[in-house]
């Protein structure tokens, strides 16, 4: 049986992990990102946690990272959310303390990868995946194509398909993003919006019985959903749509409410499965030794 060690980068924490052929977390080990303290820190945190696993059993490594993604040189083409990250050939500077070859991908690619190996996504060979968090992520695949990655490494960003034009701004720039209306963070925008009150995802949804704010927060949330999927629906034409992230862990709240609009807007409702994605902490760690398996059959 050969291994690998998929990592996932995220805001506050590196998840690593040994994977198995099967898809099996062999050992898993965690660290904090300090994404705040720039790319020397984050990159130093990445050795910290590759030497707990065991380097010599793994073919090969897998990292996951948000950001416009090279995948093919390993280099990050763009990200916000580390200070130095934009430029960063990342596969090279892990390389640098490690004798094994490092693969680099998207994190959304890799939730997507997991799932379809694993998860959720298994015996599907159009997949569209969302994952619904601080922001919006996206990733598309087909067996013909593989992942879509786009000419400048854009491809599957579907957080920032325009939904309301002029409407809210986004962080990518530009005013009325899916992820503005669509992701964790905007749930918390819009009850702040309408009553000046700061509460997360999760207090304002526990106040919908009794809290008219919040019930209209989690209408609109429900609506902006399904008009999002029914165009997702619509462009890409997938056999399923996966629905991951953390917001995913509020779904007996919002799913049916999502569900009922979807059926109403969209032409066809029934073309097209959309099911949670049955992997979330681990997604990362698992996409990316997939990620690591495949390239290395490639090399």
């Amino acid at each position: 049986m050969n291994y690998v060690i998929g990592i996932d980068i995220g805001g506050t924490k590196i998840n690593a992990a040994l994977i198995d052929e099967n898809g099996e977390i062999i050992q898993k080990e965690k660290i904090e990102t300090e994404a705040d303290k720039g790319k020397d820190v984050v990159l130093s945190n990445i050795e910290k946690v590759l030497h707990k696993l065991p380097l010599d059993k793994s073919i090969a490594i897998g990292v996951g990272t948000p950001g416009f993604i090279d995948s093919k040189n390993g280099i990050v083409t763009f990200a916000g959310n580390i200070e130095g990250w934009t430029g960063l050939n990342l596969k090279k500077e892990i390389e640098k303390f490690v004798d094994i070859p490092v693969f680099v991908e998207n994190d959304a690619n890799t939730a997507l990868l997991c799932e379809k190996w694993v998860g959720a996504g298994k015996g599907y060979n159009n997949i569209v995946m969302i994952t619904l968090g601080t922001g919006l992520g996206g990733a598309v695949y087909t067996d013909k194509m593989g992942l879509l990655e786009g000419s400048h490494f854009q491809g599957a960003e579907l957080g920032h398909i325009i939904m309301y034009p002029n409407g809210r701004s986004c962080t990518c720039g530009q005013n009325g993003c899916a992820e503005s209306y669509c992701s964790g963070s905007a749930i918390r925008r819009h009850y702040f919006e309408l009553t000046g009150n700061n509460l997360n995802g999760d207090e304002i949804f526990k106040r919908v019985d009794v809290d008219s704010k919040a019930k209209e927060v989690l209408e609109a949330y429900e609506f902006n959903l399904a008009n999002y999927l029914a165009s997702i629906r619509n462009i890409f034409d997938p056999e399923v749509i996966i629905i991951g992230g953390g917001v995913i862990n509020s779904k007996s709240i919002w799913w049916d409410g999502m569900i009922k609009n979807y059926k109403q807007i969209c032409n066809k409702p029934n073309d097209v499965d959309i099911v949670p994605a049955k992997y979330l902490n681990d997604s990362g760690v698992i996409g990316a030794g997939r990620k690591a398996f495949d390239r290395s059959k490639d090399e």
